[in-house]
């Protein structure tokens, strides 16, 4: 029997308005999982180091389908798989064993299953799928050098505009977005839209924060 009392209407608005603000959720979730294991493992303090970030992405075009491949990839970047296919938790894994709301998803990208693992891997299904990660080092040679990489290659690096660039998108997504700040905040910060390295093609990506220091690895 559903609780209509005070209380329980208190607590459902509450918690549907932090669904609706998913840095306020995360951090919600990040604090009572936090309590829960420390009380289940005798132990107190912080248990989760880095606060949870968000990227606001536009939904079409480069950023999308860029964005789409990123997360896709965190797995191979991590190290737990060489193919995000062989992932449990994945969407892209999803798709291919033709979970129909995973390749619906996948077909808002990009044109079907070939297209997109293109995308992962710079190749077709057909074809022999280059492995291999990139280190710092060869990036930064890349840098000195002004040569170019593949897409594909940069994807399985550490990227921070994907991570702290806040707003991802072309340039005039971008620029919406810091007008609209403005308008809001009512400051005149002399901000523009940043491009991302130039170590491999991006389109017309851009973010609203560059970084001085290293931004990749």
């Amino acid at each position: 029997m559903r609780d209509n009392g005070p209380e329980a209407v208190r607590w459902r608005s509450r918690h549907q308005a932090l669904m609706g603000d998913v840095s306020q959720f995360m951090k919600l979730l990040k604090q009572r999982f936090s309590v829960w294991f420390n009380r289940n493992h005798n132990r107190f303090g912080a248990l989760l180091a880095e606060r949870f970030k968000s990227v606001l992405v536009e939904g079409k075009g480069e950023a999308f389908k860029t964005m789409a491949a990123y997360i896709d990839l965190n797995f191979v970047r991590a190290g737990l798989v060489e193919d995000p296919k062989d992932y449990r938790f994945c969407g892209y894994a999803e798709a291919v064993v033709g979970h129909k709301l995973a390749r619906d998803g996948l077909n808002r990208v990009v044109r079907g299953l070939d297209a997109y693992r293109e995308l992962l891997f710079g190749t077709g299904t057909r074809q022999k799928i280059n492995k291999s990660s990139l280190s710092s080092d060869d990036l930064r040679r890349v840098l000195n050098q002004k040569r170019r990489l593949p897409l594909a290659s940069v994807l399985r690096c550490r990227i921070r505009h994907f991570s702290d660039g806040v707003v991802l998108g072309s340039k005039a997504f971008v620029q919406a977005q810091l007008s609209h700040h403005r308008q809001i905040s009512k400051r005149r910060k002399n901000s523009n839209p940043q491009g991302l390295p130039s170590f491999a093609e991006w389109g017309d990506l851009t973010t609203l924060r560059g970084f001085r220091r290293q931004s990749f690895g």
